[in-house]
């Protein structure tokens, strides 16, 4: 089977959304009555039909069936699958290349790659399966596990660097060092997902010093937005002494590049200062973050949505964080209704499992706050064997700062309960 050339991915989701479209309305539906029949919400399948954003099998095996296709939109599906699939496996097996002829030969080799290339854009002809398989890897983060991933990008990062260093003066330079940045951050992102805070920190402010020599700004302020998450501990959500500050300050920093971020980094960087204005109890500059995420989402294309920023940017994952808003600005019964809707419309979204236990942990929490403390604790034990199960080990310290939150009720037998549970 043939696979999709790379600037084709985008292209290519949006036609299996439109083939959606057409079949939906030729069997008589509107978004909003399709959308519980699948199990979705209906600005779900809004983006799904313009390739927004990427949903499980299950929801084309779903769609086929109540739409009488025949298999068909299934089948696409798995033939864009595949295609991605021999994507990373070239990326794998040049990366492989590189590590072999790192031996003496290396770097005659590389010199060639490198005469062969200068001047071009990294995103093209031989440097493809490069940035691919960096996007491809970030693209996974969410739905594997990050132990089975770590390794592959921790050694795809270290060929990126030892191609850096041996590209001298050469013109390719910054865009291999572009590209090592990147890697950079996906790697300090598994790093956090395994608790390894400090590893983490290292990745990223390697990632944003490399981006301020370059001057790269696009690179460099990406590096700030997840830096800053790291700092303030997804302002205290997951560790109490975050530093807010220092996060605040590196999302300031990445705003001055806002114009040279796409729509989904906009996206990511003001919904993150909203939630730290909301653990500062500042209402008014968290609802005017939130706006300006807003606005950048309604801005998305299915080109913004890769990478780092692949599938996690939609209007579930904003409201995930107007959510988490609502309950550090001790507004429980809001964020109750809005994270509700968050896990409904992310509960088959096989692309984004751990923000929607994410979005589970803080549902839980705002339950108690609610004043429903037995269906808080049964979601959050639940959630909490998701997370161990997963090996999330940043999810799983964001359950156990839920837990305390609980300290109150401790003479509770339903807390009692959860405790050992999670003691166990």
């Amino acid at each position: 089977m043939p696979s999709v050339p790379p600037q084709d991915v985008a292209n290519v989701w949006s036609a299996l959304g439109q083939m959606l479209a057409r079949s939906r309305k030729a069997a008589g539906y509107t978004q909003e009555t399709f959308a519980p029949l699948v199990r979705y919400g209906r600005s779900t399948i809004a983006n799904v039909e313009t390739g927004r954003q990427r949903v499980g099998r299950d929801f084309w095996t779903r769609s086929d069936e109540l739409l009488g296709t025949d298999g068909r939109l299934s089948r696409e599906y798995d033939r864009i699958r595949l295609a991605g699939t021999q994507r990373v496996r070239n990326g794998v097996a040049a990366i492989q290349e590189f590590q072999a002829a790192g031996a003496p030969s290396y770097s005659s080799k590389a010199g060639e790659m490198l005469a062969r290339t200068s001047g071009t854009d990294y995103l093209m002809g031989e440097w493809n399966s490069f940035s691919t398989l960096t996007s491809m890897l970030a693209q996974q983060r969410q739905a594997v596990s990050p132990d089975a991933l770590l390794g592959l990008i921790e050694a795809h990062r270290d060929c990126l660097s030892t191609l850096y260093r041996k590209a001298g003066r050469a013109p390719i330079r910054t865009d291999i060092g572009a590209m090592l940045a990147e890697a950079s951050i996906v790697a300090s992102r598994l790093w956090s997902a395994q608790g390894n805070r400090t590893v983490a920190l290292a990745h990223c402010a390697y990632a944003r010093q490399l981006g301020d020599r370059l001057g790269n700004h696009r690179v460099s302020a990406t590096a700030r937005i997840f830096e800053s998450n790291l700092h303030s501990e997804a302002a205290t959500l997951i560790e109490a002494d975050g530093d807010i500050m220092i996060g605040l300050r590196l999302l300031d920093e990445a705003a001055r590049a806002s114009t040279d971020l796409s729509s989904a980094a906009r996206a990511r960087l003001a919904a993150e200062q909203a939630q730290a204005f909301a653990a500062l109890r500042l209402p008014r500059e968290a609802t005017a973050a939130l706006k300006r995420a807003e606005e950048a989402v309604n801005d998305l294309s299915p080109v913004d949505c890769v990478g780092l920023y692949s599938d996690d940017w939609s209007g579930a994952r904003l409201l995930v964080y107007a959510g988490t808003c609502h309950l550090l600005l001790g507004q429980p019964c809001q964020a109750v209704t809005v994270l509700e809707s968050a896990v409904q419309m992310l509960e088959h979204d096989h692309a984004n499992v751990n923000v929607a236990l994410a979005a589970a942990v803080d549902l839980a929490s705002a339950y108690a706050e609610a004043g429903e403390l037995e269906q808080s604790c049964t979601l959050l034990g639940r959630t909490y064997d998701r997370l161990k199960a997963g090996g999330n080990h940043r999810g799983i310290a964001r359950a156990q700062r839920a837990r305390q939150r609980l300290a109150r009720w401790l003479d509770e037998p339903v807390v009692l309960e959860l405790e050992e549970q999670m003691a166990a």
